[in-house]
């Protein structure tokens, strides 16, 4: 689990980092909202590879040298992006490995920890890291890039911290060749057989698609609000780069604490139920940082927003657990996981065509209706039993 935790912490502390080194990639290069959120686009396309190819690479060379091959293939996304700042090109191709990495690495360990004892507890906990890189990045990367250091430096962090994380990986996971099956779980049988029907029952799956959705939904929201709340409030709000970034990693900080502190909570009242009383919390708490004007008032529910959809990630793995059969679990989870991690490429690019036409303002109400359609799907998505975990 060790490693584990790392692998999240290093996935949060590169995606955080990115809204705060956004200002700086504009003027590096001089482009304009629109053009940044190609790196979304970007990210994009590497967790499409990943759904297709994260479940069948787990299948051909085994579950732990899968999850090593890509914190490899991350490493080599952040030797990109650290060496150079000449070619925003090149930067949207390392932008596309590290993605491409990140995406098969999120499946694979959501799919290890959906089968763990107290899955909810640890999912959370799994997650929560993840926030918590996510928080401490922003501050870092801020840091930096406001004293005249060129931005790409910041990646020499993420190569760094890449090479324990690949040595903790392969230490923790290089004999684990697959998932174990529940005794219901369908039979082996061939291994192109099995791949295959696996794979048809995973496309066919309400289950899959509908928690894909969500996800699509809420890592939109996440990733919209991270990635453009710094320029909000800079533009916006007429803060600080530094109060920017503040804004920013409060926001990630939310979402870490609550990732491990909400989940006994949940565990009280229902995952299912707890999912629309947090929505509805969130969405009274985004209508009050767009009409209230004021840099704090902003910063304060930005910070709590991220704490009521915190668990919403681990919610929907977890219910995943409940209803897909492990059997299934390498594919499915990939799939999900790299379909709802799209969303993190799709809303961010919209909000920045549009704020490139409009204005940054757009944020905020793009938020507010994610919510919504968030609460739509999580509506969709097939009743469990309750159980402890």
């Amino acid at each position: 689990m060790f490693a584990s935790f790392l692998t999240l912490f290093l996935a949060g502390w590169n995606g955080g980092s990115t809204g705060a080194l956004i200002p700086y990639i504009e003027k590096q290069y001089g482009i304009n909202y629109a053009h940044v959120a190609i790196l979304f686009v970007c990210t994009f396309l590497g967790y499409i590879l990943a759904a297709a190819g994260a479940g069948p690479l787990a299948r051909r060379v085994g579950f732990g040298h899968a999850l090593s091959i890509a914190v490899v293939v991350e490493l080599m996304g952040n030797v990109i992006n650290s060496s150079q700042q000449r070619s925003f090109p090149l930067m949207c191709f390392g932008f596309f490995v590290v993605g491409s990495a990140f995406a098969t690495q999120l499946g694979l360990c959501n799919a290890y920890f959906a089968i763990l004892h107290k899955p909810l507890l640890w999912t959370g906990i799994l997650h929560g890291i993840y926030g918590f890189g996510s928080f401490a990045s922003p501050l870092v990367a801020t840091a930096i890039a406001s004293r005249g250091v060129p931005y790409h430096f910041f990646y020499l962090t993420n190569v760094g911290m890449n090479i324990p994380v690949f040595a903790f990986v392969w230490l923790a996971f290089r004999d684990l060749h697959a998932l174990p099956q529940q005794p219901t779980d369908s039979p082996r049988g061939s291994t192109d057989g099995l791949s295959a029907s696996t794979l048809r029952d995973t496309l066919k799956s309400r289950a899959v698609w509908t928690l894909a959705m969500f996800l699509v939904f809420y890592v939109g929201a996440e990733e919209s609000i991270g990635g453009w709340i710094v320029s909000y409030t800079r533009t916006v709000r007429h803060g600080s780069p530094e109060g920017a970034s503040w804004v920013a990693s409060s926001f990630y900080l939310g979402v870490a604490v609550g990732r491990i502190v909400l989940p006994a909570l949940n565990l009280l009242i229902g995952e299912r139920l707890a999912v629309f009383l947090y929505l509805l919390c969130a969405i009274a708490l985004e209508l009050l940082a767009w009409f209230l004007p004021f840099f704090a008032s902003t910063a304060i529910c930005t910070a709590f927003v991220g704490l009521a959809i915190s668990t919403f990630y681990t919610a929907a793995i977890i219910t995943g657990g409940k209803l897909i059969p492990r059997n299934m679990h390498a594919d499915a989870f990939a799939l999900i996981s790299s379909v709802g991690q799209s969303g993190s490429a799709l809303w961010p690019l919209v909000v920045g065509v549009m704020s490139t036409k409009s204005g940054i303002w757009v944020v905020e109400p793009t938020v507010v209706a994610l919510l919504g359609a968030q609460g739509i799907c999580w509506a969709l998505v097939p009743k469990v039993q309750r159980r402890a975990d």
